[in-house]
């Protein structure tokens, strides 16, 4: 998947070659460059920061579960960079990738 060019992908990033395929969406937060990503069968949309178009580090997963708001964790290194006030927002749009 990577050519000898590319930097590695994070550990746990979602592997098509052995996972079958992945849905994934790009979008800009809080002046992060966010990819979701979700495999068949999950019911979690993990959150990955990129840089230049590369995923670099989990950002964290928004949970696919009825409820309002939506459940979202983060990894640490986010907690104070994504405002308590915003993370709904951030969950949400992870819930509406995970229905589109």
């Amino acid at each position: 998947m990577n050519g000898p060019d590319e930097p590695a992908l994070p550990a746990k990033y979602p592997d098509p070659a052995v996972v079958g395929w992945i849905r994934s969406e790009e979008i800009e937060f809080e002046g992060l460059h966010i990819r979701l990503t979700v495999t068949p069968g999950e019911k979690i949309v993990q959150l990955w920061e990129l840089v230049d178009g590369h995923p670099v580090r989990w950002l964290g997963n928004v949970f696919r579960v009825e409820s309002e708001p939506p459940a979202l964790s983060l990894n640490h290194r986010y907690q104070s960079r994504i405002k308590h006030s915003r993370r709904d927002a951030l969950a949400r749009a992870g819930v509406k990738f995970w229905k589109s």
